[in-house]
């Protein structure tokens, strides 16, 4: 079975990509801070619960220590409530960019020598659109998402490690849960039929 670890599963997208990797028979573990979501989901689509704040680098280290997941889906994104730039306060700036960056880049460092010594695994990265309606922090970090999913790819492109970037702006939930699940389907990680 394969076993994923997801990012920000308490919310959408997170939250729909989880359910669906769930639902066609991966094992998911589900990373958020909202227990009670979490909980819900598993007692709705059997995913192993991880209550945590993506920012705390040390405990989610420690965590995921030694999990070795075959697919990581970033997912997680929190966003300031103040959409223009210049109403933005430092704090908000830095939890955009802790949470939906700096969280992305190190929990992949954490997981990605396991895949590599395994010689297969797969990278998920999701973020919105880099246009549209996304603020301009959105698209800011949206645009650094892409670049390191691209980057990513050709630096272990000989590794058997596969990496993917999904970004979404008119997506409904369906179709972001399929999407994800096809691009990872497409890296080698099948769904397992449910009895």
């Amino acid at each position: 079975m394969t076993k994923a670890l997801v990012t920000g599963a308490t919310r959408a997208p997170g939250r729909v990509i989880a359910a669906t990797l769930a639902d066609a028979g991966w094992e998911v573990h589900a990373l958020g801070r909202d227990r009670v979501v979490l909980e819900e989901m598993r007692a709705n689509h059997g995913i192993v619960p991880m209550a945590m704040d993506l920012t705390d680098r040390d405990y989610v280290r420690f965590v995921v220590e030694g999990m070795e997941p075959d697919v990581l889906v970033h997912s997680a994104l929190r966003w300031p409530d103040k959409a223009r730039f210049l109403n933005l306060s430092e704090a908000d700036i830095d939890m955009a960019l802790e949470v939906n960056l700096s969280a992305t880049i190190h929990l992949t460092r954490a997981v990605l020598p396991s895949m590599i010594a395994r010689r297969q695994g797969a990278l998920l990265m999701v973020s919105p659109e880099e246009s549209g309606a996304a603020s301009l922090i959105e698209r800011t970090v949206a645009s650094a998402v892409n670049g390191l999913a691209h980057a990513l790819r050709s630096e272990i492109s000989n590794t058997g490690v596969s990496v993917h970037y999904l970004a979404f702006e008119n997506h409904t939930s369906q179709q972001l849960g399929e999407e994800a699940l096809s691009l990872l389907s497409g890296s080698g990680f099948q769904p397992v039929p449910k009895p």
